[in-house]
């Protein structure tokens, strides 16, 4: 019986250990498997290099720029403030940490994660009023959860990342080998892609942490923009109040940036007007729009005020009547972020904090990219 077993162990090995291999081969040279502090590290020597692994991994590979960089300013929150670039705040040194925590439980458990790493004067936060619901929040907790251990289990899933690459290849061994020997770019900035899911969707996280908008949501976005009141109701569950739990983790913010000595600043970012208009005045949908309500008030702004957090409502402004400035619904493009901050830079409270920024120099970048809607900074 120990015969036949060890027969089997040997023929396993024998056909498990060279797929095993060749697997690990093809998931260094995609950069699966590459540790995301070596990522992190090329970057900074490489500014042409988009990266993009799995959905689990983009808190723990920011956080390993942030080591890197060391920004000034931090960015972060969910993918709506995705799209704002480092440029915007030079010559401070600015890092876009977005897309790393929706519901508020992990944004404070990051925010907390980076300024360990690091020493940002002002952190940034994306703070809308769907955050403030309990039964969104939950579900993003459970299902947004970041892999921050990047243990063996971890090494696994990336692992098995490489085969689903392999496999959406149609198991097509020549494509597979060119994407594992040659460079890799995308078609915009000619940037030159890490990770499996860069590598299959040509875009990526940039440098400066900012994320290219994916060729799908290029292609999609006008129609995509004409569906602005469906788009807020299908992706955002409402509900009739702020939630105190959710506001809880608000003071937990609050207590941090007083630990760490940083300053807070909270922003609801642009909506497409039909969105904001959407959420304004149908009654019907009232006693889920308590949320956006409560929110944009004053006495929400006053007890904001008193844990020392300055809130900027954008959600509906001028910048939400040009289509040029997003390219969903809720998303602000480059240009729609840009405009953002340059509105924001016009308020004293917010300008005090950034005296070095040249608003005429922003205003210009503006100017010479009229028309572009995705990619102002090239």
């Amino acid at each position: 019986m120990a015969r036949y077993v060890a027969i089997i162990v040997a023929l396993f090995a024998a056909l498990f250990l060279p797929v095993l291999a060749i697997l690990e081969w093809v998931g260094w040279r995609l950069g699966a498997t590459v540790p995301l502090s070596a990522i992190a590290t090329e970057q900074s020597q490489d500014d042409k290099l988009v990266w993009l692994g799995a959905f689990k991994d983009y808190a723990p590979y920011k956080l390993e720029r942030i080591k890197q960089v060391q920004p000034e300013v931090l960015l972060v929150g969910s993918s709506r403030c995705g799209q704002a670039r480092a440029q915007i705040f030079r010559p401070y040194v600015a890092y876009n940490a977005c897309l790393t925590a929706w519901p508020l439980i992990h944004v404070v458990d990051f925010v907390d994660r980076a300024t360990t790493a690091a020493k940002p004067r002002v952190v940034i936060v994306a703070l809308d009023y769907f955050l403030f619901g309990d039964f969104l929040a939950e579900a993003w907790r459970k299902e947004r959860t970041m892999d921050f251990v990047q243990g063996l289990d971890s090494h696994r899933r990336k692992l098995h990342d490489v085969a689903d690459f392999a496999i959406r290849t149609g198991v097509d061994s020549t494509a597979i080998m060119s994407a594992a020997t040659t460079p890799q770019v995308e078609s915009v900035d000619q940037n030159r892609l890490i990770g499996t899911e860069a590598i299959r969707g040509k875009f990526g996280f940039r440098n400066d942490g900012s994320v290219m908008v994916a060729p799908p949501y290029r292609a999609s976005a006008a129609e995509t923009l004409s569906r602005g009141a469906q788009y807020v109701t299908s992706s955002f569950p409402g509900a009739p109040h702020l939630s105190e739990r959710q506001l809880g983790e608000i003071e937990r913010l609050s207590r941090l940036s007083r630990e760490r000595g940083f300053s807070v600043i909270a922003i609801q970012y642009p909506f497409l007007e039909s969105a904001a208009a959407f959420l304004d005045t149908d009654e019907a949908y009232w006693p889920y729009s308590g949320l956006w309500r409560e929110l944009r008030s004053k006495p929400t702004a006053e007890r904001f005020s008193k844990l020392g957090i300055q809130f900027y409502d954008m959600s509906r402004t001028p910048i939400s009547q040009d289509k040029q400035n997003f390219f969903d619904p809720a998303h602000p493009s480059e240009r729609g972020m840009l405009k953002t901050f340059l509105a924001l830079l016009g308020r004293p409270e917010f300008g005090t904090l950034f005296p070095r920024i040249d608003r005429d120099a922003l205003a210009s970048d503006l100017d010479r990219a009229k028309g572009e809607q995705f990619d102002l900074y090239h």
